[in-house]
Formats: C-alpha cells, structure tokens, sequence
C-alpha cells in the first residue's frame, strides 16, 4: 500500500516539478514561458491522441512501460511515511531498476530502427555507463559505513551523530551527478531536440510518448527524493509531526531541484558527448575516492 501510494504521488507531481522548471528558466531568459501546468496538458493531449507504430516490434510497444514502472518502483523503494513498518527498498534493487529503466529507453530507440532513435540510444549508453556507476557507489559508500543495504537504515546512520568523510565524498559525487541522471542541461545529450529531434523518442507518439515523458519528469522527483533521506535525512527529522515529515522531504526535493538543476537547465549550453564523458570520469573518481575511504576506515 505504501508503494502504491509513493508511485501515485511520484506520478502525480512530476509533472508540477517540470513545469516549475520551464516557468524558471524562462524568467532566467526574460520570457513569459508556459503555464506551470503546461505538462499536465501536453500530457494529456498526447494520452488521446493515436499510438503510431513504425515497426511491429513488441520492444517497442513495452519499452515505454518498463521505462515508467521500473522508475515509478524505483521512487517508492524510498522510506518516505511514517508508520510504514520501517519501509524502504534496498540500494541493490534501487540501482538494478535504474538501469532496467535506462536499458528500457536503449531498447525502445533501437527498436524503433530510426537512424535518429539509434544515436540516441547509443547516447543514453555512453551517459548509463558513465553515471550509473557513480550513483551506486555514492549509495555503497554509505552503506560500508551504516553495515546494511537498506535504504531506511542508511537514512538512520546519518541521524546518527557524526559525520563520516567519505559519506560527504559519496554526497558531493552524487549531487554533482544529479544533472546527468535527470537528463537536463547541459547534459540531455541522448533527447537532444535541435540535433537529434527527440532522440531515442523520436519514432513514439501518442499514449507511448507520453508514457516516457511522465518517467523523464519523474526522475528529478526521484533522484532528489534519494538525495534528501539518504544523505540530508535531517530534514525529515526536524517535521513537528511524522506524517509531516513527507511534506518536508517533498518541499526540500522542489527546492533543490529548482535551485540545482532548474537553474544548471537555464544557464549551461548542451555539452558534447566528449566533454559528458570527462566529467563523469571526474565524479567517478571522487565517488571512488569515498568508496575507498570507506573500506578502509575503521567501523
């Protein structure tokens, strides 16, 4: 029940996150810019609109819904209520659907047999295998020093008094990946609209494209939900009541992203590929640094 509920309420907001995130970049860029609610209708005008098919595949009619279920799942495996019986997924299981979710996307551009679809796929592979493995090591690294998997327990260690070097190694790694795991400037290389139209979506229309659009608004809501009770837990923490503590992580999550990615979006040109990969070398190397720290710091 606690995962439905988190699944439907991931749901439900994405969208209000991206349209806040289109209402500030365009005030950065001195324009009007859409209505906050402008996902909600794009939303549902491609739910009514007819689900075209350029090829037979049956990749291609379920890539879209692994995409969003594997990232709706991945959100609700974050301890977020109170009076959940100590709820909350596994950072393994967190990281095998993170990359369900992103082979879906790969699939879906390869199946689709566009040549644009197919340079968008290789894309997303190339930014897969650069970030995905920083993200689980942020998360090992804390989970080193807390002695368990879990993502409830790791939130409980950094309520403990103390803070440990390599969890705030393990935080700047993940926080300076955060651009790159939501796919927004300057790193949306794999849906890069003025050079590849759409890239791995550029053959859906219709409920499928919509499909996939609902799971890339998810993932900033998702991947800051991870951030604040897994490495600021403390906001949680401070709610005057329990079943305040979801509003709290909820405000927080809007804030940072708004303030960290929102902003990053409005400001920064789309890198190359190139560049992508030597930034990600970079943070990869700081997560391993905190990863090591880690196993050979004394718990």
């Amino acid at each position: 029940m606690w995962a439905l509920l988190s699944m439907a309420l991931i749901a439900a907001l994405a969208p209000l996150m991206d349209g806040l995130i289109r209402k500030l970049r365009a005030r950065l860029h001195s324009r009007q810019g859409p209505p906050i609610i402008q996902p909600y209708l794009d939303l549902a005008k491609l739910l009514v609109k007819e689900d075209l098919r350029v090829s037979p595949s049956v990749l291609l009619r379920l890539g879209p819904l692994v995409f969003l279920a594997a990232t709706l799942l991945a959100g609700s495996l974050i301890p977020l209520w109170p009076g959940a019986g100590g709820y909350g997924g596994d950072a393994v299981v967190f990281a095998y659907l993170l990359a369900l979710a992103t082979g879906a996307v790969i699939v879906t551009g390869l199946a689709s047999r566009s040549p644009f679809s197919v340079v968008g796929a290789s894309r997303e592979t190339v930014m897969m295998v650069g970030t995905e493995p920083t993200l689980v090591l942020s998360l090992l690294v804390v989970a080193v020093n807390a002695g368990s998997l879990r993502l409830g327990d790791l939130a409980a260690f950094q309520l403990a008094p103390g803070t440990e070097f390599s969890v705030v190694l393990a935080a700047l790694a993940y926080m300076l990946s955060l651009q790159v795991l939501v796919a927004r400037l300057p790193f949306d290389i794999a849906e890069a609209e003025t050079e590849l139209m759409g890239g791995p979506f550029t053959e859906l229309s219709g409920p499928s494209l919509a499909t996939c659009k609902l799971a890339m608004h998810a993932k900033p809501l998702v991947f800051g939900m991870l951030f604040v009770q897994v490495f600021v837990p403390w906001l949680s923490a401070s709610a005057p009541s329990p079943w305040l503590a979801p509003l709290f992580v909820l405000a927080g999550v809007f804030v940072m992203n708004l303030l960290v990615v929102g902003v990053i979006d409005a400001l920064h040109p789309r890198l190359r590929v190139d560049q992508a990969v030597s930034y990600l070398g970079g943070i990869g190397i700081i997560a391993a640094t905190a990863m090591a720290y880690a196993a050979l710091a004394p718990h």
